[in-house]
């Protein structure tokens, strides 16, 4: 196994864009690539080219009768009804030009990365442009038109043989890649993630285990509104060596969504850049334990653009090329380079200042219900472990 890692991009994958107002906005691609470059962590044998995902490979997931009409609303061909019944020109997922070649590029990366990884040319890859976790097999939904991560784990399925722990630690639910393999026992999926109360999509409860076969092999930790860095990492690593110890994957695929921060407009939570430092390298550690350290990230969500995202995915890299140079100052020609461009001000140092924002009044009561939830989450584990010991 190549201890090389690989970066998958291409200006192209900035063609994944619903509109200028959108939340969704891929520049935060070019944000990334551009601070990694800065830094001197991002050589140009590192980047390879995202290929197009054929139909057929779709097919692994998506209904051919909705891939036919993304390819129609992409050429203006599907309106009204029949757009709205594959889930098409809502305000979440507006048609676009061309978005049948836009998406299938986004999927298309993510098995260029599955396949540097299970042929050995790399040990770990990472496509950004992916982690769209919410596209269903006929029906775009959440800013996802198809599932990236759930046609990769099906490829890595057919093509490789291999038993897949998808971990997910977007704010929103991973939902898409759950249903796709909730009762196939040889994909197990963690998802850590605000409780659906009051976000989207509103499922990710502690009881969606699985079913049939897969019943056990799905695990949800929706965690609460206001939940801070401590509580926060406490159930990502307490999940994390549980599930992986008890799944043991030959692969580990992880969805990075950087909107648990604090900043993030369209989430709850109060997490800083100290979860993100923290996220890959559990995933590297799990990755070399189980799996040969064969390890493939995506993307995800991330709305603030500019203070947030490019801090939190250039730390993914990071951590593939075991750099630690991460501390202290960003690169002043990344900030010059931008801060014309940018709505706010633009963040100076790696991590946040310590008044990133006001105490939360209910931290006892929020960190003590999480605790309560892990419990309730991994208990399955738990309780086979004791009675194994018994």
């Amino acid at each position: 196994m190549s201890d090389r890692s690989v970066f998958v991009f291409s200006e192209e994958l900035l063609n994944y864009r619903f509109s200028s107002h959108h939340p969704f906005n891929q520049m935060r691609l070019k944000l990334t690539l551009d601070l990694l470059r800065k830094m001197g962590a991002m050589d140009e044998e590192h980047i390879v080219a995202p290929r197009m995902a054929t139909d057929e490979e779709l097919h692994l997931i998506h209904d051919p009768n909705f891939v036919n009409a993304v390819k129609l609303a992409g050429q203006g061909k599907l309106k009204g009804e029949s757009a709205e019944g594959y889930g098409l020109g809502t305000e979440d997922t507006p048609i676009f030009a061309n978005m049948h070649e836009a998406s299938a590029l986004l999927v298309g990366g993510t098995l260029t990365a599955v396949d540097y990884v299970m042929t050995g040319k790399a040990n770990h890859a990472l496509n950004l442009g992916g982690g769209l976790h919410h596209g269903f097999r006929g029906k775009a939904s959440g800013f996802c038109i198809y599932n990236d991560s759930s046609v990769a784990i099906k490829y890595l399925q057919k093509k490789y043989n291999a038993r897949v722990l998808y971990v997910d630690t977007d704010a929103h639910h991973g939902d898409g890649v759950q249903w796709s393999f909730y009762d196939d026992p040889d994909v197990c999926t963690l998802s850590i993630h605000e409780t659906g109360r009051y976000l989207f999509p509103g499922t990710g409860n502690v009881n969606e285990r699985g079913q049939g076969k897969g019943y056990g092999y799905s695990f949800n930790i929706p965690v609460d509104a206001f939940t801070e860095d401590d509580s926060w990492l406490d159930a990502y690593r307490q999940a994390m060596m549980e599930v992986a110890e008890f799944f043991k994957p030959d692969v580990i695929l992880t969805q990075n969504g950087a909107d648990a921060h604090y900043l993030d407009p369209l989430t709850h939570l109060s997490a800083t850049m100290q979860i993100y430092r923290e996220i890959p390298k559990l995933a590297h550690e799990v990755a070399h334990k189980y799996c040969g350290g064969k390890w493939i990230a995506v993307g995800g969500g991330g709305y603030d653009i500019w203070r947030v995202v490019p801090r939190a995915w250039s730390l993914i890299w990071l951590e593939m090329i075991e750099n630690s140079n991460c501390y202290g100052s960003l690169p002043q020609e990344w900030i010059e380079e931008w801060k014309n461009q940018a709505p706010v001000e633009l963040p100076q140092q790696w991590d946040d200042p310590e008044d990133l924002y006001p105490p939360i009044p209910r931290k006892p009561e929020i960190t003590e219900k999480n605790a309560q939830t892990v419990e309730k989450a991994l208990y399955p584990i738990r309780s086979n472990k004791k009675s194994e010991t018994v």
